[in-house]
């Protein structure tokens, strides 16, 4: 008898099967997000890894994600996959923007800086929209889990909303927008999915819905399998103004 929910084993059963590997669960106090995938196949490694922060019921839905996450990854066509590489001849002038704002930063450190900051934005605009596929399939395909997916997705909100406190003399405006913008979007979904709409209101204060619901309207409308993440997250860039910032790999 499984110690998970039918829906968690079931979709830890059929990306088993699609993928061809199974999964184990390990458990790292040090992991900085409350959960993560190691993919089998890379660095020599035969069975897929969940990675859990802290034991907990909510890792019902945690584990139930990373295993939808693996069976998208699979389902996906390779020349679909979100590869994305940062656009270095662009980015140039974009991280000496990033430099003049922080002329303290010491000389052998900025490279490593501009790389952090910029790779931030664009590690969020790769796994946001795909991301948030998953947590809309999952919301309708298995409302067994739909108490645990509303705690997770609250707190998620919870933890981002700070990036309102960013200001464009931190950082460049256009970086700064994309930022709050993509978890605008996240907070908006979490509202329209749960008819929680005063979750949204730190946005919503700032004049951010319009922009959230435009990032927001074409995951809602997207099939989960066969979906095609490139074209999604182009229409995000697009949208973000950021589509200059990176290149398919």
């Amino acid at each position: 008898m499984s110690q998970y929910p039918a829906s968690t084993q079931s979709l830890i059963d059929e990306a088993a099967l699609v993928s061809g590997h199974g999964f184990d669960i390990v458990f790292d106090a040090s992991l900085p997000v409350a959960s993560s995938v190691r993919i089998a196949g890379r660095e020599g490694r035969d069975r897929h890894e969940i990675v859990l922060r802290l034991p907990g019921i909510e890792n019902n839905y945690l584990i139930a994600w990373q295993a939808a996450f693996v069976l998208h990854q699979y389902k996906t066509p390779e020349t679909e996959r979100a590869n994305l590489q940062p656009n270095a001849a662009y980015l140039a002038s974009v991280k000496s923007e990033l430099l003049a704002m922080h002329p303290g930063i010491p000389a052998a450190q900025r490279e490593h800086f501009t790389d952090h900051v910029i790779g931030g934005v664009l590690t969020q605009l790769r796994s946001t929209p795909v991301g948030m596929l998953i947590d809309i399939h999952l919301h309708r395909s298995y409302p067994e889990l739909h108490a645990l997916q509303q705690e997770s997705l609250v707190q998620q909100v919870v933890e981002h909303v700070a990036c309102l406190q960013l200001t464009p003399e931190m950082f460049p405006r256009t970086l700064v927008r994309a930022n709050q913008v993509m978890n605008a979007a996240q907070a908006l979904m979490t509202a329209t999915l749960f008819e929680m709409p005063g979750i949204f209101d730190p946005y919503r204060t700032v004049g951010m819905e319009a922009a959230a619901a435009i990032l927001l309207e074409p995951c809602l409308h997207q099939v989960f399998d066969g979906t095609k993440d490139r074209e999604l997250i182009d229409a995000w860039g697009g949208n973000l103004g950021i589509e200059t910032w990176y290149r398919w790999a």
